[in-house]
């Protein structure tokens, strides 16, 4: 019989991230979640469909224009990513990405690049939305170098990107789509320590082994716009997948002051390892309405219902405090329905 084994600086990392497993999902707690669909528009009335896909994933969609955020469903359980190399469980990317066609996807957003928003793009990228560019940092180009298929679909977004006094630079994905890359940063996971991190500065020829071997990279929040014919913003959606210390990870304020958020995508996992988080984020944004994402414990496989990854109810006392417009937990595959402005 083969047997498998990490070689022993792999190792070293391990009690760590049991640590770090263990203290989150020991402390975790119940809350109300939402699923099926939340539909906050009339008849007829034109509006903007996004879904969760559980983890960092979603699909923005609005007429013929589609978003996708970089899904995960391979969900490697906690012993086999501390212990065994890992990889994208094909069937199982196949099974969930059937579920809705997004073959016309102009864009698939990756905020870093950890085994748990980037392992399963490759399949996504090249199986169910065949047209999609990849926006992300210069490590995510460089972790799917040449062995993925799509490192040459990859727009860079390391010297474009804006923060709260620098106005990024506007991408567009087909005549009804804006973007603009945020510099942001992954909070530490827990005392003031990173899972994973470090940059990619060559491209990699072969696929990574071990979740040690995702290397985080730049991390990036976006802005996504979906445009009127007149150019003016009829839906603006703010995404991050990994909580940052603010004043990191904010919108040009000078963006924001024309126009707020009308949606913000906030992540609550480890938010206890900054300040002032989601304080700060509701201040900058002044989103209409807010929904969390990347809180559910993705060591197991992705069902409904799911078991938080963290303390959700500080979090959400704490969100309360500051905001007094609607906001959801979704279950996977919740969808919700939010009208133009």
């Amino acid at each position: 019989m083969r047997t498998i084994s990490a070689p022993w600086w792999r190792l070293l990392p391990i009690g760590i991230f049991c640590g770090f497993a263990i203290s989150i999902t020991g402390c975790a707690s119940a809350s109300p979640t939402v699923s099926g669909v939340i539909d906050r528009t009339a008849p007829a009335e034109d509006g903007v469909r996004l879904i969760y896909l559980g983890t960092g994933g979603w699909i923005f969609e609005r007429g013929d224009d589609q978003v996708i955020a970089a899904p995960f469903f391979s969900n490697p359980g906690l012993l086999k990513t501390g212990l065994l190399p890992i990889h994208s469980d094909l069937d199982v990317v196949d099974q969930f990405m059937s579920r809705y066609d997004v073959s016309r996807a102009q864009v698939i957003l990756v905020g870093h690049a950890h085994y748990d928003h980037l392992m399963d793009v490759p399949r996504i990228a090249l199986e169910h939305a065949p047209g999609a560019r990849i926006l992300g940092s210069r490590t995510v180009k460089n972790t799917l170098g040449t062995w993925s298929g799509i490192g040459e679909r990859v727009d860079e977004v390391n010297d474009i990107a804006g923060d709260q006094k620098t106005v990024g630079t506007w991408l567009r994905y087909g005549p009804g789509v804006r973007i603009m890359a945020l510099r942001s940063l992954h909070a530490p996971h827990f005392e003031g320590y990173t899972l994973y991190k470090g940059t990619r500065v060559r491209a990699l020829n072969a696929e990574p082994r071990w979740a040690t071997e995702w290397l985080d990279g730049t991390t990036h929040a976006y802005l996504i716009d979906f445009l009127n014919p007149d150019e003016s913003v009829a839906f603006r959606i703010y995404y991050q997948d990994a909580v940052a210390p603010p004043p990191v990870g904010f919108a040009p304020e000078s963006i924001i002051r024309e126009r707020g958020v009308d949606v913000a995508i906030l992540v609550p996992a480890t938010f206890d390892q900054v300040d002032w988080h989601p304080e700060a984020f509701v201040e900058n944004l002044q989103p209409q309405r807010v929904l969390l994402g990347h809180w559910e414990n993705f060591f197991s496989a992705p069902i409904s219902p799911a078991d938080p990854l963290t303390n959700l109810a500080h979090f959400e006392n704490r969100l309360e405090r500051v905001f007094d417009g609607e906001w959801w937990k979704p279950e996977l595959w919740t969808e919700f329905r939010f009208p133009t402005r």
